[in-house]
């Protein structure tokens, strides 16, 4: 006889008290993304530069409220509970509600998942080489790697060095700029200097040094201390004067950022490269491309296995997406390659001091939390069309995973802080919304959604206990949500022969409690600081005392949030009135911050240059060329109609299986053509390389003449 108590039977009892608390964790998640949220709007209305801000404001707000507030009833429906609970609900309203359900998320999720399946037939996924020419001096462009570092492990380093010099890649086509975040010469900078060949018995090192290691050229620096992006900064200023002349006329050559703990992949060059500038028909208007980050470990344990799983699901699926929808959002400092020429226009952008112009712990997060995202803003508003900031899933490096539960927090925190401002920023931003309808619309649906995965520990409890038998699970939600993700991550482990991550269905059970404590923490910690006030230890800025010498000092207390970002203006006018009170100086001008990039980069990108008319020609393709009557042409032919036949120099680029997808596209592409009606005289049969571009493309080799060798 079953142990009763009233009319409930003690299973069921036990039950509903498990999963009343679980629904007090959901219903209190909810609720703080709700309001973390709203807040950020409010911020965001708040500092608006344009009326269309604050219009987007009340939009996006009253739309997530809504559909936050049906979602609400629908997480109370559709859980299994005992027979006693359930009958509470009118049968109609409960219907319909799981009606709703089903149809919106499934919408929700398989809409996103066919882009991401549309991506990988259309793109090449995997670390295979897909240039089958072997590429020379000239036939590669010139590639520069900014790897900032800062009490690096010097092994760690020498690895991340090893891993840049040794990649399938032309060695004088890399040029390396190791920069050290601090000028004092310690152990680090000595052991590195050592490994790289130069000696170590000397006085006196300069603050810049050239050295040829395995063929590559390397340029160690040493910077005063500032932190990451201000090491950026200054390297990217050293990048500019180098190659200043080689610039003027050439724009075959990218920036690539990573950090001083990641290991490319030995393909991970050339297939960047081959994507934004040597796959056949490519137009080069490529701006800006980041990779697949997987991670690494010494120590395996849970953390490191949902780490490596949540890397792969979160950059193959979620920035395919976002890819196939017509941007990334987020370019990551770890991995990310930029067309240099494009990246020049935004620096001054970028790399301005946004500490300075902090009012609140808003901005520091938008700003210094969430630097790459808004440095991705920035791009999606300087492209003038779609798919100019993409996916490339050929590119791979890894990094180190965090090894203990506290420091993935705090990172995961910092993480959180960084996205939802500059979220908000973005999803009140008009011009991107008119420029990425698709995308950012996907990007707003997923946040009303956002955490209501923890409902799913629920259903797998209730089949576990047997309160609930699978056909009054809401199996068909369970299968769309659950079923295409682990296709999906099947696929991936058996393409990357990562077969860890067919464990994917553990991540889809625990990782909702992980993301429940990384959120609850992050925005109680970030109101604690915002309502409560600050610690009486918090840094802050005064008049011997920088913005950026106060987040550091937070930094190095373990609490990057333990800040005053209100004494950052205030402290910053105060020593501009003693240099004005020294001497003539600036006036002092109070600036607002600002949520969203000027207008004055809207749109500013354009293509690859042309040269008095004629297509934009590189040194690669001249140097040594024969006259132009008897060179064969080096650009791809065009029919009548303008659309482009197979063959040319770009084919001997291509894989098999590249020029089959090429195949496919250019013969649907005839068809359309074919079905269009004529409506003017066909484009130029072919076009040719033009005599004049010889006379203003410089030798690539000039930059290598400045600097200190070893």
């Amino acid at each position: 006889m079953a142990v009763t108590i009233g009319d409930w039977p003690l299973k069921d009892v036990i039950y509903t008290i498990i999963v009343g608390l679980l629904m007090l964790m959901a219903c209190f998640e909810w609720f703080l993304w709700l309001a973390a949220f709203m807040y950020c709007l409010i911020k965001v209305f708040g500092k608006a530069e344009h009326w269309s801000i604050r219009a987007l404001c009340l939009v996006v707000g009253s739309a997530f409220v809504l559909l936050r507030c049906i979602f609400l009833p629908i997480m109370i429906v559709t859980l299994p509970l005992p027979p006693a609970v359930a009958n509470w609900w009118p049968e109609a309203v409960t219907s319909f509600l799981q009606w709703f359900a089903f149809w919106s998320f499934s919408i929700l999720l398989t809409v996103p998942w066919l882009f991401c399946i549309y991506q990988l037939v259309t793109n090449h996924l995997g670390r295979t080489k897909r240039i089958k020419r072997v590429l020379d001096d000239y036939t590669a462009p010139k590639v520069v790697v900014v790897m900032p570092c800062y009490r690096e492990e010097p092994d760690v380093l020498i690895s991340a060095i090893d891993s840049v010099v040794e990649c399938d890649y032309p060695a004088p086509c890399i040029h390396v700029f190791l920069s050290f975040d601090g000028e004092q010469v310690d152990e680090l900078y000595l052991n590195t200097l050592g490994l790289l060949g130069v000696p170590t018995t000397l006085d006196s090192y300069p603050n810049c040094i050239d050295v040829i290691y395995k063929g590559v050229r390397i340029t160690v620096s040493r910077f005063s201390h500032g932190g990451k992006r201000q090491c950026q900064k200054s390297t990217f200023e050293l990048i500019d004067r180098v190659y200043a002349d080689y610039i003027k006329q050439n724009d075959n050559i990218f920036i690539l950022f990573i950090d001083s703990d990641c290991i490319l992949d030995r393909v991970c060059l050339q297939n960047f490269v081959y994507d934004m500038e040597l796959s056949p028909g490519n137009s080069r208007k490529m701006l800006a491309m980041t990779g697949v980050i997987t991670s690494t470990t010494k120590k395996h344990s849970i953390i490191t296995l949902l780490q490596d799983m949540e890397y792969i699901h979160g950059q193959l699926f979620e920035r395919t997406v976002e890819s196939g929808c017509g941007s990334v959002t987020c370019l990551p400092g770890a991995l990310t390659m930029l067309r240099f020429s494009a990246f020049r226009r935004m620096a001054k952008y970028y790399f301005a001091d946004k500490a300075e112009e902090c009012d609140d712990l808003f901005d520091y997060a938008k700003c210094h939390l969430g630097e790459d995202r808004w440095l991705t803003h920035l791009f999606m508003i300087g492209a003038k069309q779609r798919y100019q900031i993409q996916m490339c899933t050929s590119a791979f490096c890894k990094t180190e995973a965090v090894q203990t539960y506290a420091s993935l927090v705090k990172q995961r925190r910092r993480w959180f802080l960084g996205f939802i401002t500059n979220e908000v920023c973005m999803l009140t931003d008009w011009r991107l919304w008119k420029r990425y309808p698709a995308l950012i619309l996907v990007r707003f649906m997923q946040n009303t959604i956002r955490t209501t995965a923890l409902l799913f520990f629920v259903m797998v409890l209730a089949l576990l206990t047997t309160t609930a038998s699978v056909r009054n699970l809401p199996v068909g939600f369970m299968a769309v949500s659950l079923g295409l993700n682990w296709l999906l991550m099947l696929y991936f482990g058996a393409k990357l022969k990562r077969f860890k991550i067919w464990f994917y269905p553990l991540m889809f059970v625990l990782n909702p409690l992980f993301n429940w404590y990384y959120m609850v923490y992050g925005i109680l910690t970030a109101g604690q600081r915002t309502w409560g006030g600050p610690r009486a230890d918090a840094a802050a800025a005064d008049m011997h005392t920088t913005a950026r010498e106060a987040a550091e000092q937070a930094e190095r207390q373990g609490d990057e949030l333990n800040i005053v970002p209100e004494t950052f203006k205030p402290a910053k006018e105060a020593r501009a009135i003693v240099r004005e009170n020294q001497g003539p100086g600036i006036p002092i001008v109070r600036k607002r911050s600002v949520v969203r990039p000027p207008d004055v980069v809207d749109g500013q990108f354009s293509g690859p240059r042309n040269i008095k008319g004629t297509m934009y020609t590189t040194r690669r393709h001249l140097q040594h060329a024969e006259p132009i009557s008897e060179q064969a042409n080096p650009w791809p032919a065009y029919d009548a109609d303008g659309t482009l036949t197979h063959g040319g120099e770009g084919d001997a680029y291509m894989s098999d299986e590249d020029k089959r997808k090429y195949a496919i596209a250019h013969q649907a592409r005839r068809l359309r053509l074919e079905q269009r009606p004529r409506t003017g005289p066909g484009l130029n049969a072919r076009w040719h390389n033009s005599p004049q571009a010889n006379e203003t493309s410089q030798g690539r080799n000039q930059v290598d003449e400045v600097g200190i060798a070893f």
